[in-house]
């Protein structure tokens, strides 16, 4: 009995030391999330509205046209091109300046006690967007981690990405107004002949559908396997990509994520919401 009873105890002293460290991790993952929260800010401008309808209006804009633009709206010149190139585009900028003026505001939810989003109230209008595109954000933070999130949009016309969004869930098609209703997002478009986006979209859509997400792809796992059979939110744009030989990861780590895609040089900006239009994400 006496036997058996300082079993129990040591077990029990075992369990305890268990419990205490895991509730110790746990509190320090809590607090790393609270501090995240508290040390960031969505950016919006902090100078004057200006009228840009002569701007947009002009058959021919100079450089220094662009950059007036961009400051106002976030979007670049082949944001603004793009966009007013479509039937209603002249509205659709100035409505894109009007939101980027209001500025992010934080409406966010916790998807878990160490997971939040940063959502907002309202919804964001998008430039015009091309098959291909890149669409990230900063808003995920997971304990100490600004994760991010970033999709591939396979349908411009009809507004649909392809992602993997998290734990649970295999890789699926989605609305962009996943990206536009959070504190930031980019829209990136890849350097590539517009033949390579058309067959990276289609064999995203053949390749990389129903995937369980898996965040340890490249470190756990090979990064670039012949046969892909989990992926990430990050991993799943690079991966499309990297099948024709263009290679999106910034850094080239063993894990893709949303912020090496954000510098990739193979990307080039179209148009950014609340995030600084010098900084970015760097």
């Amino acid at each position: 009995m006496r036997e058996k009873g300082r079993k129990r105890k040591k077990w029990l002293i075992v369990l305890t030391a268990f419990l205490f460290f895991a509730a110790l991790v746990f509190g320090s993952l809590c607090i790393g999330l609270q501090y995240k929260l508290r040390h960031w800010e969505y950016w919006s401008p902090d100078y004057e509205k200006i009228d840009i309808s002569l701007l947009l209006d002009k058959e021919t804009r100079s450089e220094e046209d662009y950059k007036v633009l961009y400051s106002q709206t976030g979007l670049t010149k082949i944001g603004i091109d793009g966009t007013l190139a479509q039937e209603g585009g002249r509205e659709k900028v100035l409505k894109i300046q009007e939101y980027y003026f209001r500025g992010p505001t934080r409406d966010g939810r916790y998807a878990s006690p160490i997971m939040y989003m940063d959502e907002t109230s309202s919804y964001a209008t998008l430039a015009a967007l091309q098959d291909g595109d890149v669409l990230v954000t900063a808003t995920t933070i997971v304990a100490w981690w600004r994760f991010g999130h970033s999709a591939l949009v396979v349908d411009a016309s009809g507004g649909r990405v392809l992602e993997s969004i998290g734990m649970g869930s295999d890789s699926k098609y989605n609305s962009t107004s996943v990206f536009t209703n959070l504190a930031n997002f980019m829209v990136l478009r890849p350097k590539a002949e517009a033949e390579t986006k058309v067959q990276v979209v289609e064999y995203a859509k053949e390749n990389l559908v129903g995937l369980p997400y898996v965040f340890t792809v490249g470190i756990l796992s090979k990064k670039n396997p012949k046969k892909i059979k989990y992926t990430q939110c990050a991993h799943l744009v690079w991966y499309a990509y990297k099948q024709f030989g263009i290679d999106l990861d910034s850094d080239g780590g063993a894990l893709v994520l949303p912020q090496d895609l954000a510098n990739s040089s193979h990307l080039e900006l179209v148009q950014t919401f609340g995030f600084h239009p010098e900084r970015l994400w760097k």
